[in-house]
């Protein structure tokens, strides 16, 4: 079993800085939203009332071979936010644009299945995300055999035996059923599954919020050794601090279905800046006592998407809402030091 080993931050910028990812930009979202309409039934038939605003005006670039954490509470939208890069939901308006093309404008199939191969994802149940009826071997192979329909199946098999080894399975696991596996093992199929057409980035949503702590840190030491060997550039959806801070190069900190503070690593963990980011820090478990923050208890509950509230949404609970500006004017999203944004009127500077 491998155990977390959490690298500095001085050694992180080092080799972001090394790997220059800027020149590279593999996906941009630009404005994106995602409403869910609620329509109201009746004996005449049904109309629209009101909209869940799942996702309302994102914006985020992915550079080439890094890993951004996307974080935020239940119901705050990360998990929509995938599915419409994985094209899972359709957006309700702007633009996803993999390598600048608006992948809901591909005008071939070519295109879209160009884009299908290399852009995959990872599934946060491993209970439910396999098919139950289904061999690993198939449900690994499934992939290979719409994207390389010609590849002989003896060819197939042995590629499928070959990721299952990278993953840490064995080969006769492909003869049996996803119900004769752990949740640990599950999700390592989930993986290996994920890989089978040899994507060029890959969503994870909460891959390891389902299994146990011992599980967890063997799968996030397996996804960090599988992105340098197969090049993998990494969108990583979680709601633990602890893990982002472990995994992501970049951090875009999420809240009721719009980013309000986007920054290296370093720069959201140690000079956070919105109010909603120093109440998820101050939650965070730390054992040596001499460092641990206060706790910032957040009154009440994230408001409901169906009704986001006037000015900043986060104003009904932060500690630092004026009572006037936050209620009325949407805040801008600005720069505070380089390359570290935050949406907020008053942000800890």
């Amino acid at each position: 079993m491998k155990f977390i080993s959490i690298r500095n931050n001085q050694e992180r910028d080092k080799e972001m800085a090394s790997e220059s990812p800027q020149a590279d930009v593999l996906l941009e979202l630009k404005d994106l939203r995602k409403w869910f309409p609620i329509k109201e039934q009746s004996f005449v038939g049904s109309r629209q009332v009101a909209n869940i605003k799942a996702v309302d005006g994102v914006n985020l670039i992915v550079y080439k071979g890094e890993t951004l954490g996307l974080v935020g509470e239940s119901g705050c939208g990360k998990t929509t936010t995938g599915k419409v890069i994985v094209k899972l939901e359709v957006p309700t308006t702007g633009q996803v644009l993999y390598r600048n093309q608006d992948i809901y404008a591909f005008n071939t199939k070519e295109d879209e299945m160009h884009f299908k191969r290399n852009v995959q994802m990872i599934f946060q149940d491993p209970y439910s995300s396999l098919n139950p009826r289904m061999l690993i071997m198939d449900i690994i192979g499934e992939g290979l055999q719409i994207h390389e329909s010609k590849m002989p199946k003896a060819q197939r098999e042995k590629q499928v035996f070959n990721l299952l080894d990278s993953v840490g399975l064995e080969d006769y696991h492909a003869m049996r059923y996803p119900h004769e596996f752990s949740g640990g093992q599950r999700q390592r199929i989930g993986i290996a599954r994920a890989l089978a057409v040899n994507p060029e980035l890959v969503v994870a949503d909460e891959p390891v919020s389902a299994l146990d702590v011992s599980v967890q840190a063997q799968i996030l030491n397996l996804m960090q050794d599988l992105q340098k060997e197969f090049n993998l550039t990494y969108i990583f959806v979680a709601h633990d601090l602890s893990v982002i801070k472990h995994v992501s190069d970049r951090v875009a900190v999420m809240y009721l279905g719009t980013i309000v503070e986007f920054g290296s690593n370093r720069q959201v963990f140690t000079r956070t800046a919105h109010p909603y980011s120093v109440s998820l820090m101050s939650a965070i478990p730390r054992p040596d006592p001499r460092r641990k923050m206060k706790r910032i208890v957040l009154p009440g509950e994230p408001p409901s998407p169906i009704n986001i509230p006037s000015g900043c949404r986060f104003h009904p609970r932060c500690y630092k809402s004026d009572g006037k500006k936050c209620i009325k004017e949407d805040p801008p999203v600005i720069e505070i030091e380089d390359e570290h944004y935050v949406k907020c009127h008053y942000p800890e500077v």
